[in-house]
């Protein structure tokens, strides 16, 4: 063996623990304090424990043990106390566990947005426990850090989009606005165009429908984005709801179709867009909770996104 083969061997043993360790998103470093913030550094995402009796949900229909709920957090790269945040709710897909997407990240930081995703909140989970990891967690970010409550907004992927929605229909107290990737759902049944009945049905079935009286609410205060695009097997569907439901009952919804999109979350630019949507500043009448000063704890690469709003 050449001198020049064992450095190079004796390098690599030494730079890979290093590599393996920088690249571990998910490892849990509960919270030492009660009472305090989450040990975290801005722009270093983490997933932690919370040593504090979680926030009570408005309904009180789920309850949550603290000792057994996790959350990925990220703050933004220049956070200080000082200044106030927004905050993006993710609720996953397929997968149990969920870090921050890697391309979200400027995004985030160029709108100061906290992100978090709460822990086993996947598709094997029922609707009603993924509502209430995902209402828990802006509960939680409001308690320990300076939030704007205009900008509060949910999130999801695949069965997660479906479930944000569904969440901003029952809580539109808490939810400013939506940011739905490859699923989408309504408070009520639409006309097919693209889908079969039994697709339909499967969908709609999908965990129950919200009253219909505090579905309505959202249309007063949350805006819905949908992005979806031809290789998404759920592309049809979506449009379906979007042009059956939403705009013909005057929900403030946008579509955005990325040329190249498949059934993934969404890139950097969609993510924008939504973005750019949710907070643009010609307001419509804010809910009530959404203002100032309300405790609400209790109550694409190769291609340009084509939007429709």
């Amino acid at each position: 063996m050449t001198i020049l083969l064992r450095l190079l061997l004796v390098t690599c043993a030494l730079i890979s623990p290093a590599l393996l360790r920088a690249g571990k998103q998910d490892e849990t470093n509960p919270w030492i304090k009660p009472g305090t913030p989450p040990p975290l550094l801005p722009g270093k995402g983490l997933t932690v424990s919370c040593p504090d009796p979680l926030p009570p949900l408005p309904d009180n229909t789920v309850k949550l043990e603290s000792a057994k709920e996790t959350f990925h957090i990220r703050l933004p790269a220049d956070f200080t106390p000082q200044a106030t945040y927004g905050v993006v709710v993710f609720i996953s897909g397929p997968q149990a566990k969920m870090g921050c997407p890697a391309t979200w990240i400027p995004v985030l930081d160029e709108h100061k947005l906290i992100y978090i995703a709460p822990q086993n909140a996947g598709n094997k989970e029922s609707l009603g426990l993924r509502d209430a990891r995902a209402l828990t967690s802006a509960l939680l970010i409001k308690k320990y850090y300076p939030i704007d409550p205009k900008r509060i907004y949910v999130a999801g992927y695949s069965g997660g989009a479906r479930v944000a929605g569904m969440s901003a229909f029952k809580h539109p107290e808490t939810w400013r606005g939506t940011i739905q990737s490859c699923g989408a759902d309504f408070y009520k049944p639409v006309p097919r165009v693209a889908v079969t009945d039994e697709e339909f049905k499967k969908s709609s079935d999908y965990g129950g429908i919200p009253d219909a009286k505090r579905a309505l609410e959202a249309k007063k205060s949350v805006r819905f984005v949908f992005i979806t695009g031809p290789g998404d097997f759920r592309n049809h569907y979506i449009k379906d709801i979007y042009a059956g439901g939403y705009k013909p009952e005057g929900f403030n919804a946008l579509l955005i179709d990325v040329p190249d999109m498949r059934h993934n979350i969404c890139n950097a630019e969609s993510f924008s867009k939504a973005l750019e949507y949710i907070e643009r500043k010609n307001e419509f009448p804010l809910h009530p909770l959404h203002r100032p000063g309300v405790d609400t704890s209790h109550a694409t690469p190769r291609g340009r996104c084509r939007c429709e709003a």
